[in-house]
C-alpha cells in the first residue's frame, strides 16, 4: 500500500514537472537540487560500487532483461534507472558509484551511509589489484585526470589501492544500517554469469524471469558482443564508446581478465599490494586477502 503510494507521488512529481517547468531550470538551481532529492528517494533499489567493477557490464545484462521481460524494445538497454518513466512495474533502480571514491583521499571517503538507509544496496566488488590496473587505464586513457606510470599510480594517494579498501571497508561497516544488503563479486560473473544476473535480478525485485531471456541477457552481455557494441557503437552513449578506436587501453571494455594485475606489477609492487590488503581491508572481503 506505501509502496503504491509512493510510486505514485513520484510518477504525478516527475510528469507534472516535465509538462510544466521550463527545461532550462528544471534541472539546476533550488528546482534542480530537489529534482535530484526526490529521483533519490523514488528508487527501491542502488547498485553501487568502485569504478571498474563491472557495474556497466552488469547493468547491461539487466537492462536487457527488463527491456525483453517487459517487451520496451529500447536501443540502450543501460538507461534502466528511466525505466520506471516507461511502466510502474518496472522496479526503480539507481546505479552510482556512491561519493566518486576514486577521486579522493583515504581520508576524505564518507564512513557515514545513512542516507541509504532505507534502500536495498547490490554492492559490486573486485579484487583491488585488478580494479587498481583497470582504474588506471581508464584514468589515463578515458578520464583524463592522470598522466604517469601504472608503478607511480600506485603510489599516489588519491585514487590508489588505499582509497579502494577505504570505500570497501566503509560498505563493510554500513552493511547492516541498510534495508537489505546483498554483495557481488566480479569473479562470480566472470565465472557464473547467469547465476550471477538471476542473483541480481531476485535481488532487485524483477521476478519471473524466464530462462531463455536470461540465456539471451548472458549472452548479449559477453565480453565478445560489449566489445562488439564499443567498436560499433551501436548504444549511441560516451559511456560505451572508446575514446580512441586504434588504441585498446582507451576502451570501457578491456581485458576483462581475473588476476590480470600479475601482468602490469613486479614482485615488490605485488607484495606491497598483498600487505595493504592483508592489514587493511575488513575480513568481510577475506576472499581479497591472499595466504603467503
Amino acid at each position: 500500500m506505501l509502496g503504491q503510494l509512493k510510486n505514485n507521488l513520484r510518477d504525478a512529481t516527475f510528469f507534472l514537472g516535465e509538462a510544466v517547468v521550463p527545461k532550462k531550470i528544471r534541472y539546476s538551481g533550488p528546482l534542480g537540487a530537489l529534482r535530484r532529492q526526490m529521483i533519490f528517494w523514488s528508487r527501491d533499489s542502488f547498485v553501487l560500487s568502485y569504478p571498474k567493477c563491472g557495474r556497466t557490464w552488469l547493468r547491461t545484462m539487466v537492462g536487457r532483461v527488463i527491456d525483453k521481460h517487459y517487451g520496451l524494445n529500447l536501443q540502450n538497454p543501460m538507461e534502466i534507472q528511466h525505466f520506471w518513466k516507461i511502466s510502474s512495474n518496472i522496479p526503480c533502480i539507481g546505479f552510482s558509484h556512491d561519493d566518486s571514491p576514486n577521486l579522493k583521499r583515504p581520508s576524505e571517503i564518507q564512513s557515514d551511509k545513512s542516507r541509504y538507509s532505507g534502500k536495498k544496496i547490490l554492492f559490486l566488488v573486485r579484487d583491488p589489484r585488478d580494479v587498481l590496473v583497470s582504474y588506471y587505464f581508464d584514468a589515463t586513457h578515458r578520464m583524463k585526470v592522470f598522466d604517469g606510470t601504472i608503478s607511480e599510480f600506485l603510489a599516489q594517494d588519491v585514487g590508489g589501492i588505499d582509497s579502494i579498501i577505504a570505500f570497501y571497508n566503509a560498505w563493510a561497516h554500513n552493511r547492516d544500517k541498510v534495508k537489505a544488503f546483498q554483495l557481488l563479486s566480479y569473479e562470480h560473473m566472470r565465472q557464473a554469469p547467469k547465476s550471477a544476473l538471476r542473483t541480481a535480478l531476485d535481488f532487485l525485485g524483477i521476478q519471473g524471469v524466464p530462462e531463455m531471456i536470461l540465456d539471451e541477457a548472458t549472452t548479449f552481455g559477453s565480453f565478445e558482443n560489449l566489445r562488439k557494441i564499443e567498436m560499433a557503437d551501436a548504444f549511441g552513449h560516451e559511456r560505451m564508446r572508446p575514446t580512441d578506436q586504434s588504441n585498446p587501453d582507451s576502451f570501457k571494455v578491456r581485458r576483462g581478465k581475473i588476476g590480470g594485475y600479475v601482468d602490469y606489477f613486479n614482485r615488490d609492487e605485488i607484495a606491497y599490494m598483498d600487505e595493504r590488503i592483508a592489514s587493511s581491508l575488513d575480513p568481510y572481503f577475506q576472499i581479497y586477502h591472499r595466504k603467503a
